[in-house]
Formats: structure tokens, sequence, C-alpha cells
């Protein structure tokens, strides 16, 4: 239950990521900096599995993770490999952000055992270049560059995705050239109208519950956070992370 849009400029990019939870999930905490072997990184921390849905790291790589709804009936045991609970994806995106290339990700997520984990979409950004996705079906890992916005919901995921696809096109008619301020506007829209289908999203059961900006260029990573849905909570002051000039996230 996530929407993920982005810009892609020459030296960096820009990424949006709603994140939408069922009511009992506890409350997550702002973006930190932790460091996964060796590389620090700039992520948001689940208060559940203590794990994080989105980050990036000194390479200005960054990692963003949606649950894929249509493959959540799958067996537990089946999904994990016969091992009973599965791993919780955070902390999957945790360990991924040790990662300095798009490459790297992909080949760190083939090595695994992802048996270990439900079905996910992964995109993997780098400065300079177009998001790669990784989609994760329980059975077979599937990867290619992909297109904005990216959407999840447990509520009808087809009829959702192509609302809120419906929506950002409409966006790019009327508009041209999307610039940071239109994305924010998107990502704060009940369009067309407060539920379920709108990306700032509202139901009895969840809802929107943060916001995260992250604007990577060729010196800093700035990440900026909401503890809320940008429709009543804007983004608070940015969390900076030099990155490394001498490694660069393109190969």
């Amino acid at each position: 239950m996530c929407t993920a849009s982005w810009l892609i400029r020459p030296d960096g990019y820009e990424l949006f990521f709603n994140r939408d939870e069922r009511n009992e999930r506890l409350r997550a905490s702002g973006p930190r900096t932790l460091h996964v072997q060796g590389r620090a990184a700039l992520a948001p921390k689940d208060a559940d599995a203590g794990g994080t849905w989105i980050g990036v790291n000194d390479c200005g790589v960054s990692i963003g993770l949606l649950n894929a709804w249509d493959v959540e009936a799958a067996d537990v045991t089946q999904v994990s490999g016969g091992a009973g609970t599965p791993r919780s994806r955070g902390l999957l995106v945790q360990d991924l952000l040790a990662a300095d290339t798009q490459e790297a990700v992909r080949a760190q997520l083939v090595a695994m055992d992802l048996r270990r984990y439900r079905g996910f979409h992964l995109m993997a950004f780098a400065p300079g270049r177009e998001p790669v996705g990784h989609r994760w079906d329980g059975s077979e890992l599937q990867s290619s560059i992909v297109e904005p916005p990216l959407c999840s919901s447990s509520f009808d995921a087809g009829g959702v995705r192509l609302e809120r696809s419906a929506q950002f096109r409409d966006l790019e008619s009327r508009h041209g050239a999307l610039d940071s301020e239109l994305l924010e506007l998107f990502h704060a829209s009940h369009s067309p109208e407060r539920g379920p289908f709108s990306v700032c999203m509202h139901r009895a059961d969840a809802a929107t519950v943060s916001a995260t900006h992250i604007h990577v260029d060729k010196d800093v990573a700035q990440v900026r956070y909401a503890d809320g849905p940008l429709c009543t909570q804007p983004f608070g002051e940015p969390a900076l992370l030099a990155l490394h000039t001498g490694e660069t996230a393109n190969p």
C-alpha cells in the first residue's frame, strides 16, 4: 500500500514515496544514520520489525520497496522455503543499502534465497540513471527499468494502480515537464476523492502514514520526512548525507 514517483536528473534524482499502512502498525521513526557493511546511509525506521522501506546511502544509491499484494496469498512455508515465518522485507532493504551500484543491488538479490520473503516490488536508484525495478513473486525474480508511478495496494491492487497512474499521466499532460513541487502535490492528492484510490490514501482500516522525499545530487543526499500524510503534515527539515565523490554509483 504505497506510491512512488521520481525525477531523473543528469547528476542525480528526486524520489517521492508515500507509505500506506494498516492502523494496527506501530508508528515509524524518521530518518536516522545507519551503517551497513561499512557504508553510511539515511533511512527511516520501521517500529514493528526494525528495518526500513526506503533509504539512501553515501554512494547515492537509494532503495525503496513496495509490497506485492497480488502474491500475498502464497503459503508462508512455501514463500519462506519451508522455514516458517518469512523474514521482514524491511530488513532486506536495509541489507541492500550496502550496495554501491544498481548492478550490485541485483547481484545481491540474485545471490540471496528470496524464498525467505513475501512478494515485493523493489526499486534501485543511482545518480543520473533510470531506476531498476525488481519484482519477486515468491518463485521468480524479474528485473527491468521502471517508469513512474509505482503503486501497490491491498485493496483492488489493479484498480488502484490504474487510477493513480491515470492521475500521474493527467498531471504530465496538463503541465508538461514535471518538477518536485508538482510531485509533492501529487503525493498529497485526494483525487478522484479522499479514499482508497487516492495517492494520499485514507480507509477505515489503513491510511497513508508518512511521506519521504530523497534528493540526490553530485555531492549530497537530502532526505525530507513527513510523519503523517502530506494532506495534513508537511515535510520536515532535511537530513543530510555527504556522498563519496571518489566513488560513483555509476559503473
